[in-house]
């Protein structure tokens, strides 16, 4: 993890280098900006790239230190019932309109499993831990669109091990892409997506076919800032998304508060 971390920056810092003026797209801010952002969402539901997490409300807090180009976050995801919870840890730097990130995925639920028998939080062994490291390229035009690639490339994403138990050892390497258009109107702004896998996996669901491309995410996002006094305003949102390659639908809503 540490190599890619220093990779990720020096592709950043070399991206940056060459940045000659304000026209450059890839120019990082001349001026470090040191700030910290934190809040919560409380949603109806969670829903990530098209896999229905948690059916139930909820509670979802972050947390980020921000200096210049470069961030460091924490996210949390735990259902009002208790049945599930996730802790994501995240780094990342951006360079004009394109932010690389690496994100730790920890998923605290047992699902059943007996608390003595779950991976520690501490544990990182590649084949013991409950970890699942991610890198991911994120692009973001000036016009509303919007592309992000993601990989999986170390920790609890394996191959199916049902069809070969020796695949339970090897890494997936789990791949999704999505492509947004983001479009403003009478104030409120939509975003339809569509993703997609391209490498057989059973992280997004059954894509352990011959070729294990699908497409598992097709939605659009609508949102608007309520405003409630003349410095407050409260970011409010709803989802609705269908994956074809399970033939789920899900819909939720949810808002923020921020600081």
């Amino acid at each position: 993890m540490k190599k890619l971390l220093a990779l990720t920056f020096a592709i950043a810092l070399a991206l940056g280098a060459y940045a000659q003026d304000d026209d450059d797209e890839f120019e990082f801010a001349t001026e470090p900006v040191i700030s910290f952002n934190g809040g919560t969402d409380i949603a109806s539901g969670y829903v990530w790239r098209g896999l229905t997490i948690a059916e139930g409300a909820t509670f979802q807090p972050y947390f980020d230190f921000n200096a210049g180009p470069f961030s460091l976050g924490f996210w949390n995801c735990t259902s009002f019932d208790g049945e599930y919870k996730e802790l994501d840890m995240y780094t990342s730097v951006t360079a004009g309109q394109v932010t690389f990130t690496v994100t730790d995925y920890y998923t605290i639920s047992d699902y059943g499993v007996p608390s003595s028998m779950m991976p520690k939080f501490s544990e990182y062994h590649a084949h013991e831990t409950g970890h699942t490291l991610e890198f991911s390229t994120d692009w973001e035009s000036e016009f509303g669109l919007d592309a992000s690639f993601n990989i999986l490339f170390y920790g609890a994403d394996k191959r199916d091990w049902e069809e070969d138990p020796d695949d339970a050892m090897k890494n997936a390497y789990s791949t999704y892409f999505e492509v947004g258009y983001t479009a403003t109107v009478k104030e409120i702004d939509f975003r339809p997506f569509v993703g997609a896998t391209f490498s057989k996996t059973t992280w997004y669901g059954d894509c352990s076919g011959e070729h294990g491309a699908n497409v598992v995410n097709v939605g659009v996002k609508a949102s608007h800032d309520i405003k409630i006094t003349e410095h407050f305003s409260l970011p409010v949102y709803a989802v609705f998304g269908y994956n074809p390659q399970s033939d789920d639908v899900a819909a939720f809503a949810g808002f923020q508060i921020g600081f």
